[in-house]
């Protein structure tokens, strides 16, 4: 049986400057229902692809969860949908409508009660 890959909430990652509290579980969910209401695949779809990405993988330091930060949830939603470079394929590399965007992510974490996918210190 092959083992998966155990994301939680609460990984706290320090460098010398910085302290971030990754909250991978929130992070993931997240882009799976945005998958799902962005793309109108199911969620146990969008569950199989957020496995099969290196949104799963272990993050073990500040560098790696700030480069799942550099991006918007939207990247990833269609990063691990249409492949990188989607937009090099006539999507959209941004939300259309940034504020309608952004009040779709509030809606699902107030949902499914996820936390913000970083926390900043």
């Amino acid at each position: 049986m092959e083992e998966k890959t155990m994301v939680r909430d609460g990984i706290v990652l320090k460098d010398m400057d910085t302290q971030v509290t990754f909250n991978q579980y929130s992070f993931c969910e997240l882009v799976k229902h945005l998958m799902v209401e962005l793309v109108g695949i199911s969620y146990e779809e969008a569950s199989k692809r957020v496995e099969l990405s290196s949104l799963t993988a272990p993050v073990m330091n500040v560098m790696e969860a700030a480069v799942f930060s550099h991006e918007l949830p939207y990247y990833w939603v269609m990063f691990c949908y249409y492949g990188n470079g989607y937009w090099l394929k006539g999507i959209p590399a941004q939300p259309e409508d940034m504020d309608v965007h952004e009040a779709l992510e509030k809606r699902i974490m107030e949902k499914y009660d996820l936390k913000e996918p970083f926390e900043w210190d």
